[in-house]
């Protein structure tokens, strides 16, 4: 797989798709009635949301391989996959406030989704900084995926947490009018294109860099 071709196919995707989904977001489709312009931050908020989820899945599926099998590959894959969820999910964070703030005058509420959506922030942010200032050894491979492993058993306590908890901000069941729904799946494939795009090149970087590191080795 040429990676390079890949990314930079992803990349074009993503562009383009990101282009149409903010026309439509800014053009197309209405503002909601009771929150007004600013629910049009539902358009990227929860895509990303989805977005983190499935690339701390991969995280998680990667690192179980590479505890498994100890392949370098792996590890690259899944640090990749964790680091670009973790933009995505402080997309998540910082959105969701900003939505907050101008639909129901808070910023942030104490209430179950928002909480352990932070926690799953704080874990990842663990794991990035753990990836960051300590060394390339296997060690720090083996801690990491770890970390990973026992970070994604927060992220069905997110996507539940409304259902088994309630919310005071979340609503239980979303309806969408048609043109809502329409820009809402372009807005999704918009969002997974660009995932897509930061994990091909993010990954790139990481099989570069661990070449790197195995020739300086003696």
């Amino acid at each position: 797989m040429d990676l390079r071709k890949s990314a930079l196919t992803a990349w074009a995707a993503a562009l383009a798709l990101n282009a149409v989904a903010l026309g439509m977001v800014f053009v197309y489709v209405p503002a909601e009635r009771t929150m007004g312009p600013v629910q049009k931050i539902f358009y990227y908020h929860v895509p990303s949301a989805i977005s983190a989820y499935i690339l701390f899945g991969l995280a998680f599926v990667f690192s179980a391989l590479y505890l498994w099998k100890e392949a370098p590959r792996w590890d690259t894959l899944a640090h990749a996959c964790a680091e670009v969820g973790w933009v995505f999910i402080t997309v998540v964070l910082v959105t969701g406030p900003i939505w907050g703030r101008a639909a129901w005058g808070k910023w942030w509420v104490w209430e179950p989704r928002l909480t352990t959506a932070l926690v799953l922030w704080l874990m990842y942010t663990a794991y990035f900084l753990l990836r960051l200032f300590s060394g390339h050894d296997a060690h720090t491979a083996r801690v990491a995926a770890v970390m990973a492993l026992i970070a994604f058993f927060d992220v069905p306590i997110v996507h539940w947490a409304v259902t088994w908890w309630g919310s005071v901000v979340h609503p239980a069941k979303v309806s969408l009018e048609t043109s809502m729904r329409v820009t809402f799946l372009v807005s999704m494939a918009a969002v997974f294109a660009l995932a897509a795009a930061f994990t091909l090149a993010r990954t790139q970087a990481g099989f570069a860099e661990a070449e790197r590191l195995a020739g300086e080795r003696p």
